[in-house]
């Protein structure tokens, strides 16, 4: 099999590690706009709260990490295109391939998830300003809310980490890129699937939240550090 390495110059290429590194940026910006909704507690009205009591940060971090998750589409549409159009063969390239088309469904997901939070932040500052009469009729307007997007957020996990973890695989059996970053993706995609399955049959919890915010640490490092190497390969 004859190695294929990135092309200096190449367009995609270039937009796929501005992707990479664009999407980490973002991921950083709504992490640090949304501190307030990881609250210490396991009751659901003073979780949800903060949300409704900084309503448009809210909506600036949901809108942040959107865009952080289509710039990594980007970047994964590179990866996808480098690996198929070199010399390897067709089993290897099944790898990224579904793991590319599998990561636009979960994009797809993780926006409608993160569309649910902006609702969900506008139904709990409705039901913060609603008169002693109506706050119950507000309530089961945010519990609603809540409760469909709980339902989507595990399997947005399963699926997303799931179509990292094929990319990941893809590019451990590629000659295109460097061994390490697909062991290091593939490391972190199997626990964020692992507790997508958990999510899906037990209640939200801090010791779940904070779990899920360090491998989405680890997997934002993990995106930086491929769009700094095919960057160094490509501009």
């Amino acid at each position: 099999m004859t190695q294929q390495s990135i092309v200096k110059g190449g367009t995609q290429q270039k937009l796929g590690s501005a992707g990479f590194i664009i999407g980490a940026i973002l991921f950083g910006i709504s992490g640090l706009l949304m501190p307030h909704a990881a609250k210490p507690t396991s009751d659901l009205q003073e979780m949800l709260k903060p949300l409704g009591e900084h309503q448009f940060l809210t909506y600036f971090s949901s809108l942040s990490m959107s865009l952080g998750f289509w710039a990594v589409s980007i970047g994964a549409a590179g990866v996808y295109r480098s690996i198929t159009t070199s010399d390897v063969s067709a089993s290897r390239a099944a790898w990224v391939r579904f793991g590319f088309y599998l990561i636009l469904i979960g994009t797809a997901l993780w926006t409608v998830s993160l569309s649910l939070d902006m609702v969900a932040a506008n139904a709990v500052a409705d039901w913060l300003v609603a008169p002693i009469g109506g706050k119950e009729a507000a309530w089961s307007t945010v519990v609603a809310v809540s409760t469909f997007g709980k339902r989507i957020l595990p399997m947005t996990w399963i699926v997303y980490w799931l179509a990292l973890a094929l990319l990941n695989t893809g590019m451990i059996k590629s000659d295109v890129y460097s061994q390490w970053l697909g062991w290091v993706g593939l490391i972190v995609s199997i626990p964020m699937i692992a507790l997508g399955i958990v999510q899906v049959f037990t209640p939200r919890s801090i010791t779940l939240t904070l779990i899920f915010s360090t491998l989405m640490l680890l997997t934002t490092l993990w995106d930086l550090a491929t769009g700094i190497w095919i960057a160094r390969k490509a501009w």
